[in-house]
């Protein structure tokens, strides 16, 4: 354990103290999250209390103003060099991000490659596999959730439900032990928010991966969550099993954002 580190290691992901400022806007704030390994965790609250942060924050898509991010006990945003923290070089970015699989709102997959080619690019560059076993994986993953006639679709000719599907099978292919889902359902028609929601649900029940979700889909989070956090203003401010979160809230804030999303449902 790091000097510093508030926490025991026997965890996943640790936030500790981490502050998290875009200009004057303060959105974490001495901030601290523990998550074990293995466990799902829902992430819910309004928009702009902070969910998507934290989850660009662990994939190291966004940098903190004060604080750290642990992964199995190693700091995400420095690195340890003869028992000091000291800035994190490429390739200790690339070995961290190699252990994290995220999934976008907005798909984010590559226009001018096929569902096949945007599954094994990342594998292929990254984790360093050959191109065949790259192509053997991700045509296996693809097959996985439903997708085994579209290998060679691009993804202007796929739906939208069919886009993030692919986006589910590219962060598998990169083998990750951590899967980050930022609302993704939010870009989907009704229709097709349920073939990506049992392609998720499948991931969280297989106990394979520690899985954050941030989402609006507040059924889908009692379902499959073993534990939620109701973030609000760059904070938790409840946090407990589904069956406690949705069935007997103790915040007001929580109960006045529970009543709207049920409303609008």
């Amino acid at each position: 354990m790091l000097e510093g580190q508030l926490f025991m290691s026997d965890k996943k992901i640790i936030f500790e103290n981490v502050k998290k400022t875009y200009g004057d806007l303060i959105v974490l704030d001495d901030f601290n999250f523990l998550v074990d390994p293995n466990e799902s965790v829902a992430i819910i609250g309004p928009s702009g209390s902070g969910k998507t942060t934290i989850l660009r924050l662990l994939m190291t898509l966004e940098k903190m103003q004060e604080g750290l991010v642990y992964i199995d006990d190693e700091p995400i945003n420095m690195m340890k060099v003869n028992d000091k923290l000291v800035p994190v070089s490429n390739s200790y970015i690339r070995r961290i991000r190699s252990k994290i699989g995220m999934v976008f709102q907005n798909f984010n997959l590559f226009p001018h490659m096929t569902a096949l080619q945007n599954c094994i690019e990342s594998p292929v560059h990254t984790k360093g596999l050959s191109k065949t076993q790259a192509i053997d994986e991700s045509k296996k993953i693809l097959d996985s959730v439903g997708l085994s006639d579209k290998y060679d679709n691009y993804p202007s000719q796929l739906s939208g439900g069919q886009q993030q599907r692919v986006a589910i099978a590219r962060a598998l292919a990169m083998r990750p032990e951590i899967l980050l889902f930022d609302e993704p359902t939010s870009s989907l028609d009704p229709e097709m928010i349920g073939e990506v929601l049992n392609v998720i649900r499948d991931l969280i029940k297989s106990k394979k991966y520690t899985v954050l979700l941030a989402t609006h889909q507040m059924g889908f989070a009692k379902e499959v969550s073993d534990r939620v956090c109701f973030f609000n203003d760059g904070n938790i401010i409840e946090e407990g099993k589904p069956e406690k979160i949705f069935n007997n809230p103790k915040n007001e804030r929580l109960k006045k954002f529970l009543s709207k999303i049920l409303e609008a449902s």
